[in-house]
Protein backbone atom coordinates (compact mmCIF):
# COMPACT_ATOMS: atom_id res chain seq x y z
CA UNK A 1 0.00 0.00 0.00
CA UNK A 2 1.14 3.46 -1.07
CA UNK A 3 0.49 6.31 1.00
CA UNK A 4 -1.93 8.65 -0.95
CA UNK A 5 -0.12 12.31 -0.81
CA UNK A 6 -3.51 13.76 -3.33
CA UNK A 7 -6.41 15.59 -2.66
CA UNK A 8 -8.09 12.05 -1.29
CA UNK A 9 -5.94 12.43 1.26
CA UNK A 10 -7.87 15.90 2.01
CA UNK A 11 -11.30 14.26 1.51
CA UNK A 12 -10.64 11.65 4.31
CA UNK A 13 -9.46 14.08 6.65
CA UNK A 14 -12.31 16.00 6.14
CA UNK A 15 -14.91 12.64 6.08
CA UNK A 16 -12.90 12.05 9.57
CA UNK A 17 -13.57 14.70 11.39
CA UNK A 18 -17.26 14.60 10.47
CA UNK A 19 -17.55 11.16 11.41
CA UNK A 20 -16.02 11.81 14.91
CA UNK A 21 -18.48 14.89 15.70
CA UNK A 22 -20.68 12.18 16.96
CA UNK A 23 -23.64 13.95 14.73
CA UNK A 24 -24.32 10.56 12.59
CA UNK A 25 -24.89 12.66 9.63
CA UNK A 26 -26.48 10.98 6.28
CA UNK A 27 -24.46 10.98 3.67
CA UNK A 28 -26.12 13.50 2.01
CA UNK A 29 -25.23 15.95 4.81
CA UNK A 30 -21.54 15.12 5.05
CA UNK A 31 -21.55 15.57 0.91
CA UNK A 32 -23.25 19.30 1.72
CA UNK A 33 -20.66 19.51 4.47
CA UNK A 34 -17.51 18.67 2.85
CA UNK A 35 -18.42 21.64 0.44
CA UNK A 36 -20.20 24.15 2.83
CA UNK A 37 -17.30 24.21 5.21
CA UNK A 38 -14.34 22.53 3.94
CA UNK A 39 -14.42 23.79 0.18
CA UNK A 40 -14.67 20.40 -1.11
CA UNK A 41 -16.62 18.82 -4.01
CA UNK A 42 -17.61 15.24 -4.25
CA UNK A 43 -19.78 12.95 -5.56
CA UNK A 44 -22.37 10.81 -4.03
CA UNK A 45 -20.31 7.49 -5.89
CA UNK A 46 -17.30 9.37 -4.89
CA UNK A 47 -18.28 9.41 -1.15
CA UNK A 48 -19.39 5.74 -0.83
CA UNK A 49 -16.00 4.82 -2.44
CA UNK A 50 -13.87 6.73 -0.04
CA UNK A 51 -16.00 5.27 3.30
CA UNK A 52 -15.46 1.89 1.04
CA UNK A 53 -11.49 2.76 0.83
CA UNK A 54 -11.42 3.89 4.77
CA UNK A 55 -12.79 0.92 5.81
CA UNK A 56 -10.81 -1.57 3.34
CA UNK A 57 -6.95 0.43 4.09
CA UNK A 58 -7.61 2.21 7.27
CA UNK A 59 -9.42 -0.58 9.27
CA UNK A 60 -11.85 3.14 9.96
CA UNK A 61 -14.72 1.60 11.90
CA UNK A 62 -17.09 3.19 9.98
CA UNK A 63 -21.00 2.22 10.45
CA UNK A 64 -24.34 3.43 10.19
CA UNK A 65 -27.58 4.08 12.67
CA UNK A 66 -30.05 1.83 11.98
CA UNK A 67 -33.16 4.36 12.85
CA UNK A 68 -31.07 7.75 11.47
CA UNK A 69 -28.50 6.04 8.51
CA UNK A 70 -26.43 8.40 9.99
CA UNK A 71 -22.87 7.92 10.11
CA UNK A 72 -20.55 7.21 12.79
CA UNK A 73 -17.52 5.44 14.51
CA UNK A 74 -17.86 2.23 16.35
CA UNK A 75 -15.05 2.88 18.81
CA UNK A 76 -15.69 6.78 19.75
CA UNK A 77 -12.52 6.81 20.23
CA UNK A 78 -10.90 6.33 16.36
CA UNK A 79 -9.29 9.39 14.65
CA UNK A 80 -7.65 8.51 11.20
CA UNK A 81 -4.13 9.59 11.72
CA UNK A 82 -3.03 12.67 10.50
CA UNK A 83 0.06 11.25 8.93
CA UNK A 84 -1.98 9.69 6.63
CA UNK A 85 -4.30 12.47 5.88
CA UNK A 86 -2.57 15.64 7.15
CA UNK A 87 -1.02 17.82 3.89
CA UNK A 88 2.17 19.35 5.89
CA UNK A 89 2.69 15.75 7.58
CA UNK A 90 2.66 14.54 4.10
CA UNK A 91 5.26 16.49 3.19
CA UNK A 92 7.23 15.83 6.37
CA UNK A 93 7.22 12.35 5.25
CA UNK A 94 8.46 13.15 1.98
CA UNK A 95 11.31 15.48 3.47
CA UNK A 96 12.42 12.17 6.51
CA UNK A 97 12.39 9.56 3.23
CA UNK A 98 14.50 11.81 1.76
CA UNK A 99 16.47 12.29 4.50
CA UNK A 100 16.77 8.60 5.74
CA UNK A 101 18.92 8.00 2.17
CA UNK A 102 21.70 8.82 4.29
CA UNK A 103 21.72 5.95 6.63
CA UNK A 104 20.42 3.56 3.99
CA UNK A 105 21.99 0.37 4.20
CA UNK A 106 22.96 0.38 7.84
CA UNK A 107 21.75 -0.53 11.08
CA UNK A 108 20.29 3.32 11.92
CA UNK A 109 18.26 2.89 8.60
CA UNK A 110 16.14 -0.07 10.14
CA UNK A 111 16.08 1.41 13.63
CA UNK A 112 14.90 4.74 12.45
CA UNK A 113 11.88 2.43 9.59
CA UNK A 114 10.69 0.95 12.68
CA UNK A 115 10.18 4.74 14.62
CA UNK A 116 8.98 5.93 11.04
CA UNK A 117 6.53 2.90 11.10
CA UNK A 118 5.37 2.87 14.39
CA UNK A 119 3.52 6.19 13.51
CA UNK A 120 0.73 3.63 11.56
CA UNK A 121 -1.65 2.40 12.97
CA UNK A 122 -2.01 -1.85 13.30
CA UNK A 123 -2.39 -3.65 10.73
CA UNK A 124 -1.51 -0.91 8.35
CA UNK A 125 1.85 -2.06 6.01
CA UNK A 126 3.38 1.82 6.16
CA UNK A 127 7.18 1.31 5.18
CA UNK A 128 9.39 4.09 3.50
CA UNK A 129 9.59 1.99 0.23
CA UNK A 130 6.22 2.55 0.18
CA UNK A 131 6.11 6.11 0.12
CA UNK A 132 5.62 6.76 -3.09
CA UNK A 133 7.10 10.22 -4.54
CA UNK A 134 6.02 11.41 -7.61
CA UNK A 135 8.40 12.94 -9.82
CA UNK A 136 7.07 16.10 -10.17
CA UNK A 137 8.64 19.27 -9.70
CA UNK A 138 7.43 20.62 -6.96
CA UNK A 139 8.68 17.16 -4.81
CA UNK A 140 12.02 17.99 -5.85
CA UNK A 141 11.95 21.65 -3.63
CA UNK A 142 14.05 20.39 -0.46
CA UNK A 143 16.59 18.27 -1.13
CA UNK A 144 20.09 17.22 1.44
CA UNK A 145 23.32 17.11 -1.01
CA UNK A 146 27.33 16.32 0.79
CA UNK A 147 30.40 15.02 -0.86
CA UNK A 148 29.99 11.55 -2.28
CA UNK A 149 29.79 8.55 0.81
CA UNK A 150 32.17 5.77 -0.08
CA UNK A 151 30.65 2.47 0.01
CA UNK A 152 30.65 0.76 3.94
CA UNK A 153 30.20 -3.28 3.82
CA UNK A 154 26.93 -4.74 5.57
CA UNK A 155 29.53 -6.59 7.61
CA UNK A 156 31.26 -3.84 8.90
CA UNK A 157 27.97 -2.12 9.91
CA UNK A 158 26.70 -5.62 11.46
CA UNK A 159 29.93 -5.68 13.60
CA UNK A 160 29.96 -2.18 14.78
CA UNK A 161 26.61 -1.82 15.58
CA UNK A 162 26.96 -4.92 17.28
CA UNK A 163 29.90 -3.49 19.25
CA UNK A 164 28.35 -0.54 20.37
CA UNK A 165 25.04 -2.37 21.80
CA UNK A 166 27.38 -4.40 24.22
CA UNK A 167 30.26 -2.15 24.68
CA UNK A 168 32.78 -4.43 23.16
CA UNK A 169 36.55 -3.97 22.10
CA UNK A 170 36.69 -4.28 18.46
CA UNK A 171 40.15 -4.50 16.40
CA UNK A 172 40.73 -3.60 12.61
CA UNK A 173 44.08 -2.57 9.99
CA UNK A 174 43.26 1.31 9.55
CA UNK A 175 45.52 3.78 7.15
CA UNK A 176 45.17 7.30 8.17
CA UNK A 177 46.04 10.02 6.14
CA UNK A 178 49.45 10.60 7.46
CA UNK A 179 50.31 6.85 7.23
CA UNK A 180 52.30 4.98 4.91
CA UNK A 181 51.19 1.48 5.71
CA UNK A 182 48.22 0.17 7.52
CA UNK A 183 48.60 -0.62 11.54
CA UNK A 184 46.42 -2.56 13.64
CA UNK A 185 43.86 -0.64 16.35
CA UNK A 186 42.72 -1.57 19.06
CA UNK A 187 39.37 0.61 20.21
CA UNK A 188 36.52 0.62 22.35
CA UNK A 189 33.34 2.28 20.20
CA UNK A 190 31.76 5.08 21.72
CA UNK A 191 29.74 6.80 18.74
CA UNK A 192 29.30 6.84 15.42
CA UNK A 193 29.43 10.50 13.38
CA UNK A 194 28.05 11.73 10.01
CA UNK A 195 30.38 14.41 8.56
CA UNK A 196 31.07 15.78 4.90
CA UNK A 197 29.30 12.64 3.47
CA UNK A 198 31.27 10.58 5.57
CA UNK A 199 30.56 8.29 8.89
CA UNK A 200 33.43 8.31 11.25
CA UNK A 201 33.81 5.73 14.46
CA UNK A 202 34.70 8.33 17.29
CA UNK A 203 36.53 5.74 19.82
CA UNK A 204 38.95 5.46 22.25
CA UNK A 205 42.35 4.13 21.58
CA UNK A 206 43.34 1.68 23.77
CA UNK A 207 47.01 1.58 23.10
CA UNK A 208 47.41 5.51 23.07
CA UNK A 209 44.53 5.84 26.12
CA UNK A 210 43.16 8.37 23.71
CA UNK A 211 40.16 9.38 22.00
CA UNK A 212 40.20 9.37 17.99
CA UNK A 213 38.23 9.01 14.87
CA UNK A 214 38.30 6.63 12.15
CA UNK A 215 36.22 6.67 8.67
CA UNK A 216 34.41 3.40 8.56
CA UNK A 217 34.99 3.20 4.77
CA UNK A 218 39.26 2.85 5.92
CA UNK A 219 38.49 0.03 8.45
CA UNK A 220 39.78 -3.29 7.36
CA UNK A 221 39.59 -6.51 8.98
CA UNK A 222 37.45 -5.52 11.38
CA UNK A 223 36.77 -8.21 14.08
CA UNK A 224 34.97 -7.83 17.35
CA UNK A 225 36.61 -9.31 20.64
CA UNK A 226 35.37 -10.57 24.00
CA UNK A 227 36.30 -7.85 25.97
CA UNK A 228 33.98 -5.89 27.46
CA UNK A 229 34.49 -1.58 28.61
CA UNK A 230 32.27 0.92 30.92
CA UNK A 231 31.44 3.58 28.19
CA UNK A 232 32.30 7.10 30.48
CA UNK A 233 30.48 9.77 30.98
CA UNK A 234 32.12 12.16 28.83
CA UNK A 235 32.26 10.17 25.76
CA UNK A 236 30.04 12.35 23.71
CA UNK A 237 31.86 13.98 20.96
CA UNK A 238 29.97 16.93 20.88
CA UNK A 239 30.68 18.06 24.85
CA UNK A 240 34.30 17.62 23.45
CA UNK A 241 34.63 20.62 21.06
CA UNK A 242 31.97 23.28 19.97
CA UNK A 243 32.17 24.63 16.62
CA UNK A 244 31.30 24.02 12.66
CA UNK A 245 34.79 22.66 11.61
CA UNK A 246 33.32 18.44 11.62
CA UNK A 247 34.69 15.20 13.54
CA UNK A 248 38.37 16.27 13.76
CA UNK A 249 39.34 18.21 17.12
CA UNK A 250 42.78 17.29 19.46
CA UNK A 251 43.45 18.06 23.61
CA UNK A 252 44.42 20.98 23.52
CA UNK A 253 42.10 24.62 23.00
CA UNK A 254 44.07 27.56 21.12
CA UNK A 255 42.33 31.62 21.19
CA UNK A 256 41.41 32.39 17.19
CA UNK A 257 41.81 35.65 16.01
CA UNK A 258 40.95 35.56 12.35
CA UNK A 259 39.88 38.28 10.07
CA UNK A 260 37.76 38.72 7.74
CA UNK A 261 35.65 39.97 4.78
CA UNK A 262 33.45 40.29 1.72
CA UNK A 263 31.49 37.30 1.44
CA UNK A 264 33.34 35.19 4.49
CA UNK A 265 32.44 37.55 6.61
CA UNK A 266 28.97 37.10 6.11
CA UNK A 267 28.45 34.02 6.14
CA UNK A 268 31.04 33.68 9.28
CA UNK A 269 28.05 36.32 11.26
CA UNK A 270 26.08 33.37 10.96
CA UNK A 271 27.30 30.64 12.58
CA UNK A 272 29.18 29.40 16.02
CA UNK A 273 32.68 28.28 15.63
CA UNK A 274 33.78 27.65 19.14
CA UNK A 275 33.62 28.49 22.58
CA UNK A 276 33.65 32.57 23.31
CA UNK A 277 32.97 33.46 20.21
CA UNK A 278 33.20 37.39 19.79
CA UNK A 279 33.21 39.18 16.17
CA UNK A 280 34.53 43.12 16.29
CA UNK A 281 34.63 45.64 13.78
CA UNK A 282 38.19 45.75 11.78
CA UNK A 283 38.42 49.32 11.99
CA UNK A 284 42.14 48.74 10.74
CA UNK A 285 41.51 46.55 7.94
CA UNK A 286 37.65 47.46 7.08
CA UNK A 287 38.23 45.89 3.36
CA UNK A 288 36.86 47.35 -0.11
CA UNK A 289 33.18 47.10 1.22
CA UNK A 290 34.27 48.58 4.49
CA UNK A 291 32.34 45.29 6.41
CA UNK A 292 36.23 43.77 7.71
CA UNK A 293 35.58 41.94 11.00
CA UNK A 294 37.36 40.07 13.33
CA UNK A 295 36.38 36.37 14.71
CA UNK A 296 37.81 35.44 17.97
CA UNK A 297 36.85 32.08 19.71
CA UNK A 298 38.09 29.04 21.45
CA UNK A 299 38.49 25.53 19.53
CA UNK A 300 40.47 22.48 19.92
CA UNK A 301 39.98 21.93 16.09
CA UNK A 302 43.36 23.42 14.62
CA UNK A 303 43.81 21.30 11.40
CA UNK A 304 40.37 22.27 10.20
CA UNK A 305 40.37 25.86 11.22
CA UNK A 306 43.97 25.90 9.24
CA UNK A 307 42.16 24.41 5.88
CA UNK A 308 39.04 26.53 7.09
CA UNK A 309 40.89 29.89 6.72
CA UNK A 310 42.98 28.89 4.04
CA UNK A 311 39.74 28.35 1.62
CA UNK A 312 38.65 31.96 2.04
CA UNK A 313 41.67 33.13 -0.05
CA UNK A 314 41.84 36.86 -0.15
CA UNK A 315 38.48 37.42 2.34
CA UNK A 316 40.48 36.11 5.13
CA UNK A 317 43.94 35.93 7.09
CA UNK A 318 44.97 34.17 10.85
CA UNK A 319 45.91 36.99 13.11
CA UNK A 320 46.52 34.09 15.84
CA UNK A 321 47.51 31.92 17.88
CA UNK A 322 51.55 32.16 15.95
CA UNK A 323 51.10 28.51 14.53
CA UNK A 324 48.27 29.25 12.38
CA UNK A 325 49.58 32.63 11.06
CA UNK A 326 52.64 30.49 9.71
CA UNK A 327 51.11 27.82 8.27
CA UNK A 328 49.18 30.54 6.44
CA UNK A 329 52.54 32.33 5.56
CA UNK A 330 53.75 28.75 4.72
CA UNK A 331 50.97 27.92 2.16
CA UNK A 332 51.01 31.58 0.45
CA UNK A 333 54.86 30.99 0.36
CA UNK A 334 54.39 27.99 -1.77
CA UNK A 335 51.65 29.33 -3.96
CA UNK A 336 53.72 32.01 -4.88
CA UNK A 337 56.31 29.81 -5.72
CA UNK A 338 54.33 28.60 -8.18
CA UNK A 339 53.75 31.60 -9.82
CA UNK A 340 54.29 31.24 -13.51
CA UNK A 341 54.49 27.16 -13.41
CA UNK A 342 52.37 25.31 -15.12
CA UNK A 343 50.81 26.82 -17.97
CA UNK A 344 48.28 25.38 -19.77
CA UNK A 345 47.57 25.11 -23.63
Amino acid sequence: MSVDFTEKAKRYQAIDEIIASGRKLKWKQIISELRDKYNIKTSRTSFFRDIAELQEKYAAPIDTDFKTNGYFYTDPKYRLPRFYTDENAAKAAKLIKTLMDFVKGNPLYKEAQEVFESLSIENHDLTLENIRINKKPENDRIIFVGAPNNEISAETWRLIDKALQKNLVIVFDYQSLTDTTPHKRRVQPWQLIFDNGNWNLHALDVVKNAPRRYTLSEMKNLELTNEVFTLPKNYDFRKMTIGSFGCMCFDSYLDYKIHLHGYAARYSKKRIWGEEQKITEDKEHPGTDGDGIILSFRSNQYLSICRWVWQWADEAWPIEPPELVQDWLARRSRINRLDGIGEYS
